[in-house]
């Protein structure tokens, strides 16, 4: 199991002492990449105070601007909320999230973010993810301190790799899994490409954005390997090739 290619994502995160924490408790569980995007107070002393013995991988911790720039090189996203949100996305346990990790990991880099601690993920953020995790906690009151939350996962994380768990998933979604997924910047060139020909041909107009968040979701959903995105890339482009030269031909008649 490749653990060196799973990154925690704390997304603009609000108090540096829990990128510390947070950092801290990926340690323990023998992960090491904690990647940030857009946090609100760092580098930071707290950070370093909070981090203890863990101080020289937060040292090495990429900041990004973005969620998307964060994303781009991940095959699989999984997105941790406390409640449901808007954006739909199949939901997985704490187990089965783990266990979904490692088995892509082995291709490649995945990973599992978590949302600042005031109001959690947005839905724009839910959108370059494939799958929505959930921690099970008291309902009355069931918002977890975001180290916390990421020194369950890790746990979870490093769990699953020592013990020889089978995935908690269909025999079809198991063979798929193990064949390598693009990144999430080839799914994000896709969406782009296909929504271009959806316009070009009138299907989408432009305030249909339910429709296009409709088809991404249901995108997400299928998993699509490399081999599938490339088909899918390559008839996206045979399209829209096929529109550009009717247009031509159109513009060159009497």
């Amino acid at each position: 199991m490749m653990l060196s290619n799973i990154h925690i994502v704390l997304v603009r995160t609000f108090h540096p002492g829990n990128i510390g924490s947070a950092v801290r408790s990926a340690k323990t569980m023998a992960l090491s990449h904690v990647d940030l995007v857009a946090p609100k107070d760092y580098p930071s002393e707290q950070a370093t105070q909070m981090a203890a013995g863990a101080a020289d991988m937060l040292a090495t911790c990429q900041t990004y601007a973005n969620l998307a720039t964060c994303l781009a090189d991940s095959q699989l996203t999984i997105a941790t909320t406390a409640r449901p949100r808007g954006y739909d996305l199949p939901v997985v346990g704490p187990e089965q999230a783990a266990q979904l990790l490692l088995k892509h990991s082995q291709h490649g880099k995945v990973a599992l973010m978590f949302g600042p601690e005031r109001m959690g993920l947005h839905n724009d953020d839910l959108k370059l993810a494939q799958y929505r995790l959930t921690l099970p906690a008291n309902p009355d009151y069931s918002s977890l301190n975001l180290a916390a939350a990421v020194q369950i996962m890790s746990y979870e994380i490093f769990k699953a790799s020592s013990f020889s768990s089978e995935l908690a998933i269909s025999n079809e979604s198991a063979a798929k899994a193990s064949q390598p997924l693009p990144s999430s910047e080839q799914f994000e060139q896709l969406l782009e490409q296909l929504e271009w020909v959806l316009k070009d041909v009138k299907f989408l107009k432009s305030h249909q954005g339910e429709t296009l968040m409709r088809i991404r979701q249901y995108m997400r959903k299928s998993e699509p390997t490399q081999i599938e995105m490339n088909i899918m890339r390559g008839a996206v482009k045979a399209i829209a090739r096929e529109l550009s030269g009717r247009r031509s031909n159109d513009v060159q008649k009497p």
